[in-house]
């Protein structure tokens, strides 16, 4: 169960099959602060229980960025190792659009990108060894030199498992040209890339590595190529489909980014880009991931990206994720204000948004079945079915005033709640009462309320 949370700003870690019957016929009733009593059957809204097969949270995290958090020893700060051991060892992928900027260690100057440091690799063999987490290694396509990516899955081969490494090819490539410039026949390109020249690259790149490499993609920022996905998935040989998701945009203006916006329930539903490319992995059979999110794009917000708010979001959102069927939501890091956690002279500054994941990780674990509850439109509720038969209610409560709840229970029950103010988590337990527990949700918070098996 989780500890209490540290508040931002403080430096150091913190450290299937259908569900039985008697889930089905439990009800919960949530009452509002008016009286009126809604009740709320256990079982799927639609279709079956979603068994978690993977860790639902990940990271990702510029080269830029992860090279820092590496320190400059051979192995990295105790305090990283700690701190990823705490989210369970999450699946990080390193990209975004430092990806499309970075070439091998000891490449001779090339415009527009920047080598990697050349103990890299072997501080990363280091952090894998100590933490054993998957990675995902994003490769440069719009500088169009194929070879570096024979080097870089070399070099990422001699440091990572083989089972634990994945790669992929490009960064956002739907957008390439007016953010990250290409290359074409003349030069650096500042418009939109054709179509037919991403796949002709990523083919390329591809065809650099080892034979049966894990390879994800397409990694898009829009719905500008989905239809395209069948044709990409067949010409790499994808292994898993993903794409990119913010709720909030501050690359235009950042009128609409506030946290009200990020507490509202649009703000961690999935969105019609990515529901399409849902769709496209279920025709092709293939597991997706959200490969790169985070509250605010173009590198968040302070005060909405680093506030207790978005521990809240990135809860609701890992919970969304799954319902939908998406295995796993990575929350990306950029050095800015919604980094979960941030690494200077190897002391890890942790945020609220990594409060709230690490509580999606405690709360979902490997092997549970998850449920969706039906609710009134204020709440958001799934229940999560240990094997031992241990059950854990979680609910969002969007509205602006108090909801309580009720849960069939004996004895005492477990609370942990998510809130958008300090403390952030909160750890309680409350005893039932003839057979059942009331709880209160407060405003624009999740709670999780554990009933013994």
């Amino acid at each position: 169960m989780l500890g209490l949370a540290l508040l931002a700003g403080v430096a150091g870690v913190v450290g299937g099959a259908p569900a039985s019957a008697s889930v089905r016929q439990a009800t919960v009733e949530a009452t509002g602060a008016s009286g009126t009593t809604g009740t709320i059957t256990l079982g799927p809204t639609s279709g079956q229980p979603v068994t978690i097969a993977s860790n639902p949270v990940g990271l990702s995290i510029e080269y830029p960025v992860l090279a820092n958090d590496l320190g400059s020893g051979s192995c990295p700060p105790p305090a990283l190792v700690s701190t990823l051991e705490s989210l369970g060892s999450p699946t990080i992928r390193i990209g975004g659009d430092s990806q499309d900027e970075t070439a091998p260690p000891g490449t001779p100057a090339f415009t527009g990108v920047t080598d990697l440091p050349a103990d890299f690799w072997s501080q990363l063999a280091c952090l894998e060894s100590q933490t054993h987490d998957p990675f995902v290694i994003g490769l440069n396509l719009v500088s169009q030199v194929p070879a570096w990516a024979a080097t870089m899955a070399s070099e990422a081969s001699s440091a990572v498992p083989a089972n634990l490494l994945s790669f992929e090819v490009g960064n956002e490539s739907d957008i390439a040209g007016p953010a990250v410039p290409w290359w074409d026949a003349t030069g650096l390109a500042h418009t939109l890339m054709p179509f037919s020249n991403y796949l002709g690259d990523a083919e390329a790149t591809a065809a650099q590595l080892p034979t049966g490499a894990n390879i994800e993609g397409p990694d898009f920022a829009t719905e500008r190529w989905i239809p395209e996905i069948p044709k990409i998935a067949a010409a790499l040989s994808l292994h898993t489909i993903d794409t990119h998701f913010y709720p909030l945009n501050a690359c235009t203006g950042r009128k609409l980014v506030s946290i009200k916006a990020l507490l509202s329930a649009g703000a961690s539903e999935l969105d019609p880009p990515v529901r399409a490319t849902l769709a496209a992995a279920l025709s092709l059979h293939l597991p997706m991931v959200i490969s790169e999110s985070n509250s605010v794009s173009c590198r968040g917000l302070a005060g909405v990206s680093d506030s207790p708010a978005s521990a809240v979001w990135g809860l609701r959102l890992v919970i969304n994720a799954l319902r939908g069927g998406i295995a796993s939501v990575r929350f990306h890091s950029s050095a800015s204000s919604y980094d979960p956690f941030v690494v200077a002279g190897g002391v890890v500054t942790i945020r609220p948004l990594y409060l709230g994941l690490r509580a999606a990780v405690d709360l979902l674990p490997l092997g549970a079945q998850l449920q969706s509850l039906r609710t009134p439109s204020s709440l958001l509720g799934v229940v999560v079915t240990l094997a031992n038969g241990q059950k854990t209610y979680i609910v969002s409560n969007y509205a602006q005033r108090s909801l309580h709840v009720r849960v069939p229970a004996q004895g005492n029950v477990a609370l942990v709640r998510v809130v958008p103010n300090p403390p952030v988590v909160e750890n309680q337990s409350q005893e039932a009462t003839a057979g059942r527990a009331a709880v209160a949700v407060a405003p624009n918070s999740v709670v999780a309320i554990t009933v013994s098996g």
